[in-house]
């Protein structure tokens, strides 16, 4: 069960809820950090079925894997045990919340694989308010390795895009959703931040929130980080027309809670 974290304070909570996007400085300290690196060249080393290779393969490696809290005991540590729930819960305002899933993103330094601007909801199999990610940095990140850029506000708009393969970086064309607007052919219409981040730094957004990042072909530096996913007391399963696979069959119906051993609660005090 994780302990208590100074984690968010109330300003912090009302700048989560209007920008839909957070920095939390030092979520986690320098030994958490080495702990995480040392898990990360595990699951890259052995990858699960759900490792990927983004991009073209002949290039320099952008790497992911998924759910690795499942077989990795220092990825599940900091999935349940860590400051992490704290922060998600707080910033949303639940009481409990339910990891939903955590992923690995490695941009290996050569690599020009951009992450193509989207949301995540729209292939995520759950509704509701309270979908988030805490995207902590294992190295350090700025515009020359990968950092990632936010649409301030944009967890508001009323529209819902297309979901993105990031095999080949490109939309799923679902009828349910339309086509994301070109943000790159005219950034200024847009309000886009990116944080720059020390290892154990963090941003904090909602599943809604617009974003994107670019690649790491200038820098001679990787880019390491995991984002673990939480839900909290609004959200619900929803079965959609594209989604991500899941490990195991959830046992859920359309509008159930999360919960069971594949979204497990994690009780805060």
């Amino acid at each position: 069960m994780p302990s208590a974290f100074p984690f968010p304070s109330e300003d912090l909570a009302a700048e989560y809820d209007r920008d839909g996007i957070v920095c939390v400085r030092r979520a986690l300290d320098a030994g958490w950090v080495e702990r995480l690196r040392q898990a990360t060249e595990r699951v890259l080393a052995d990858p699960s079925p759900f490792g990927e290779r983004y991009g073209d393969p002949a290039r320099a490696s952008f790497l992911g894997d998924k759910f690795m809290w499942m077989r990795d005991p220092d990825f599940r540590a900091l999935a349940t045990d860590s400051n992490l729930p704290a922060i998600a819960a707080g910033l949303v305002g639940s009481r409990t919340v339910n990891l939903f899933y955590d992923h690995l993103l490695v941009k290996e330094p050569g690599s020009d694989v951009p992450t193509r601007w989207h949301h995540d909801q729209n292939y995520w199999p759950c509704q509701g308010s309270q979908c988030l990610s805490i995207w902590v940095a294992l190295d350090r990140v700025d515009a020359g390795n990968g950092r990632v850029a936010f649409i301030r506000g944009s967890h508001r708009w009323k529209q819902r895009f297309q979901p993105m393969n990031f095999t080949n970086m490109a939309p799923i064309e679902d009828p349910d959703y339309e086509p994301i607007p070109d943000i790159d052919a005219d950034p200024a219409r847009y309000d886009i931040v990116a944080y720059d981040l020390e290892p154990g730094d963090c941003v904090v957004f909602s599943a809604l929130t617009v974003h994107g990042a670019g690649g790491n072909a200038a820098s001679d530096r990787r880019r390491r980080a995991v984002a673990v996913r939480y839900t909290g007391d609004d959200v619900r399963f929803a079965v959609k027309r594209a989604v991500i696979k899941l490990p195991t069959d959830p046992g859920l119906a359309h509008g159930d809670r999360m919960g069971g051993p594949q979204f497990p609660l994690i009780r805060i005090d």
